[in-house]
């Protein structure tokens, strides 16, 4: 199962860069739960397909580009966790930005039931039970 995990996990992250949307909605469970983190502009919990779309919508409100560049991903059960470089532009000062963090899908029947990510690159590895 964690082989099919991670295929999807790196799908979801290629059709991101590809800027193919309707890719990655076949990705994605009806139900899935987006998270962001405490700290983030909008912390908290988005629910289901609209509430992903809400979430998609909300960064590109901010930012002219946000791109993410997997380094990492580490299969463990139903989750894969990956470790991630991004740049991005903001959309009103056109500043750029670059860092690294991660995010920890969760999977089930081949489908992500939730995208939680990370201000940190090893946190998600921590939430996992590896060490950041």
């Amino acid at each position: 199962m964690s082989r099919k995990n991670l295929q999807v996990a790196e799908a979801f992250y290629s059709a991101w860069a590809r800027g193919d949307h309707s890719g990655l909605m076949v990705l994605l469970d009806p139900e899935v739960e987006y998270v962001n983190p405490d700290g983030a502009i909008e912390p908290g919990v988005r629910k289901g397909l609209d509430g992903y779309i809400a979430a998609v919508e909300k960064l590109q409100e901010g930012w002219a580009s946000w791109r993410m560049y997997p380094e990492r991903f580490v299969p463990v059960r139903d989750k894969v966790a990956v470790v991630y470089r991004y740049e991005a532009q903001a959309r009103s000062s056109g500043v750029a930005i670059e860092g690294r963090e991660s995010a920890l899908v969760t999977l089930r029947e081949a489908k992500i039931v939730r995208y939680e990510w990370f201000h940190e690159p090893g946190d998600a590895l921590i939430a996992v039970g590896l060490e950041g």
